[in-house]
């Protein structure tokens, strides 16, 4: 199974759990700031900061350029200050597509200002290892 792991961090929290998710797939964080071309993949990992309660707009310019038929499934991540799932666009946009998104998302907070300072940390890099082997495991499956 090709595994991919791409992400889009402004302030490094999302970059951070990117790494971790990465790792334990055993390849490389794509950023995709860096213009990066995504080979044919058969699972995606997606992460991406929230701001303001929706994801970055170079993250869904991102997927909505990406071709329908190079990737087969999704499983997204988040870092927030609040923590909260706020992926109902990309999932939108990913079953639009045609590309099978996970069902359970893995969401972390991240600092913001003073908010969470000290996040994401060890417990959320856990979580997202957990997280990262149950989507791998489903999808093997």
């Amino acid at each position: 199974m090709n595994v991919n792991v791409i992400y889009y961090s402004r302030g490094g929290n999302t970059k951070k759990v990117a790494e971790v998710v990465a790792q334990e797939c055993g390849v490389e964080a794509i950023d995709i700031a860096e213009r990066h071309v995504l080979p044919e993949t058969d699972l995606l990992f997606i992460g991406m900061g929230i701001y303001a309660g929706r994801p970055d707009h170079v993250l869904l310019d991102y997927l909505d350029q990406l071709p329908a038929n190079r990737v087969k499934g999704a499983a997204l991540f988040t870092t927030s200050a609040t923590g909260k799932d706020r992926t109902e666009l990309v999932l939108n946009l990913l079953t639009h597509k045609g590309i099978t998104p996970y069902k359970i998302h893995c969401n972390c907070k991240g600092r913001f200002l003073l908010k969470n300072k000290g996040r994401p940390n060890e417990v959320d890099f856990e979580e997202a290892r957990n997280f990262t082997r149950r989507v791998l495991r489903a999808f093997n499956g």
